[in-house]
């Protein structure tokens, strides 16, 4: 049953309630990302009078994030299985159908977009939502569409044991304009002010949390919007005026219309870089006291005994003083305590552990770190980081294939629809039905290769190595490497390529025999090269077997040993042609005389 504008508004506070913890996290990782002010209040306090740009520190929180996108930000290959081993030719084709339809919702959804900032917010703030509609193409034709939302403006319900929550609450701004656009029956709500004289609590949360705006919003103006989503559908509700402006039911059967990927922790939602805040503090900390110490240094006093005679104290170069005989001048030595650094670098080393942040993801070597201990263990340890996070997105993305194909077949079921794009290396465009081609067979399997999270010297040694142990073939080389696209065509390459290879080799053979056709055949290769494929064509196929007269001519100028033609112009018989070798030079292994 749908809910009223009181119960949303009870919801939505409950929402709030168990993710305020979280929303501290969540700015705080925010106001460092993002940089500016923020960035500094957050790390050295409101007190701290320093310009970001001035601050004599790394943004160490930010390469690591960057560094842990750029190893997942790729998506996972799609294969949909056969049901109960039946491998018929009609049940090959059917998944093979329901791949491709897939293929062309991540295309229509531009998932290969989606999963690079999904890839960052997932460690950052701990969690990323993909939340289903449907939208339209150019031609009216109406997909499944997954859309990212921001994971900070997003107050996902409890999770408990699968990792999945019922319900879920998004509170942002939207600009006036946009709303009324989308809503046009309900502008008397989203241009009226409160209705109320005290402030909404929700404008107040996003006046806090949204100084700069948002991902969506960059401009932090317009109307608070809440959009909860459950089992029984979507709600959009102005909490300023108290009113449902929308409702869409929802029409599947396995839950709600959003997938939550969590990233997983002991008891609660937490981002990867909240416990090593603080090491990231200290270590802007020491870098400033470091850094003024060094100019302090510089421009430390001078102490002068005894009484100048040239006037006032010059300084600079070529500046010169003159004194009194017996006088002095010193400048006292501030030197920066070697143990000053080595605290530098054993902060480091505490938070790169602490992100699963190598230096060797910066291509710098190991050997940097004050222990000595090198790449096995850190590396390790990242790559493990990495898996596991491919985990959380697979299972994240088998659950929103699901859900698109289930939206698909429910909302738009007798719909003949195109779809294209390209799938296993291989363009299609065809057109499909979701009740005959779906047919309830919902379940995807995302895949990640076996070098996925690597870096390209990584993929190509260690696949270079495994395919020599027998343990990989070539294709699941080629699959795994970037900017192998077209698999397919490049297999037809290099197919294409070995048998003109081997044909050449045969050709050139022949042709060392004396064998009248390869010779011409060689001939014509050497003033032609780029037509070797067209020559090797005619020399092995029936239409090229007799040399032309002007052929057997020419092969007579060549210098080799004359070829005489047999009765009627025809080719010799065996005793002229080996009457004929006889009179030239011997053919190879066979000594003269």
């Amino acid at each position: 049953m749908p809910l009223n504008s009181e119960q949303i508004g009870q919801k939505i506070d409950y929402l709030r309630a168990i993710n305020q913890e979280g929303m501290i996290d969540r700015s705080r990782i925010r106001d460092i990302m993002n940089g500016g002010e923020a960035a500094v209040k957050a790390l050295l306090g409101d007190k701290m009078n320093v310009e970001y740009n001035q601050l004599p520190a790394p943004n160490l929180f930010l390469t690591a994030l960057e560094r842990f996108a750029q190893k997942l930000g790729r998506a996972p290959d799609l294969k949909v299985d056969l049901l109960n081993d039946n491998d018929s030719q009609r049940a090959k084709k059917k998944s093979e159908k329901v791949e491709r339809i897939v293929a062309s919702y991540d295309k229509f959804s531009s998932l290969h977009k989606q999963l690079p900032q999904a890839a960052r917010w997932l460690p950052g703030y701990g969690f990323v939502v993909w939340t289903l509609t449907h939208r339209r193409d150019r031609n009216g034709n109406a997909y499944p569409y997954a859309e990212l939302q921001d994971s900070f403006n997003c107050y996902p319900g409890n999770f408990g044991n699968d990792q999945q929550p019922n319900e879920l609450g998004i509170i942002r701004r939207v600009p006036h304009g946009i709303l009324a656009e989308q809503y046009p029956e309900a502008k008397q709500y989203i241009y009226a002010q409160n209705e109320t004289a005290q402030e909404s609590a929700y404008s107040i949360l996003i006046e806090t949390t949204e100084r700069q705006g948002s991902w969506a919003n960059s401009t932090g103006q317009g109307k608070v919007v809440v959009e909860y989503r459950d089992s029984e559908g979507t709600y959009i509700f102005l909490p300023e005026n108290n009113k449902i402006i929308d409702f869409i039911p929802n029409m599947l059967s396995s839950g709600p219309c959003f997938v939550v990927a969590k990233r997983y922790s002991f008891d609660q939602m937490q981002s990867q870089f909240q416990h090593i805040t603080g090491l990231m503090a200290n270590m802007a900390k020491i870098n400033i006291l470091g850094t003024i110490a060094m100019e302090d240094a510089v421009f430390t006093e001078t102490n002068i005994v005894g009484e100048i005679e040239s006037g006032k104290y010059r300084k600079g170069r070529g500046a010169v003083n003159y004194f009194a005989p017996g006088s002095s001048v010193s400048k006292p030595v501030n030197n920066l305590p070697y143990q000053l650094f080595q605290q530098v670098d054993r902060l480091e080393r505490h938070l790169r552990l602490g992100a699963a942040y190598p230096v060797s993801d910066d291509g710098q070597s190991p050997n940097s770190f004050v222990t000595g201990r090198g790449l096995e263990e850190l590396g390790q340890s990242a790559s493990l980081h990495v898996r596991e996070y491919q985990g959380i997105l697979k299972e994240a993305m088998e659950q929103l294939d699901a859900k698109r194909l289930e939206y698909d077949e429910v909302m738009f079921p007798d719909k003949r629809k195109p779809i294209a794009g390209m799938h296993n290396g291989t363009a299609f465009k065809e057109m499909y039905t979701p009740t005959s081609d779906i047919a309830e067979m919902y379940d995807t399997r995302r895949v990640y290769g076996v070098m996925a999270g690597f870096d390209e010297p990584q993929k190509i040694i260690t696949g270079l190595q495994l395919k020599q142990q027998g343990i990989i073939d070539t294709q699941t080389l080629q699959e795994n490497m970037d900017g192998l696209d077209n698999i397919t065509k490049i297999k037809d390459r290099i197919n294409a390529e070995k048998a003109e290879t081997v044909l050449f080799e045969s050709l050139m053979s022949q042709a060392a025999q004396g064998n009248p056709q390869a010779t011409i055949a060689a001939i014509e290769i050497r003033k032609n090269p780029q037509n070797m494929t067209d020559i090797l064509d005619k020399f092995y196929t029936a239409e090229g077997e007799e040399p032309s007269e002007e052929e057997l001519a020419l092969l007579g100028q060549q210098g080799g040993p004359q070829i005489p033609s047999g009765p009627g112009g025809g080719l010799p018989g065996l005793e002229q042609v080996l009457g004929a070798i006889g009179q030239g030079p011997p053919p190879q292994g066979v000594p003269s005389g």
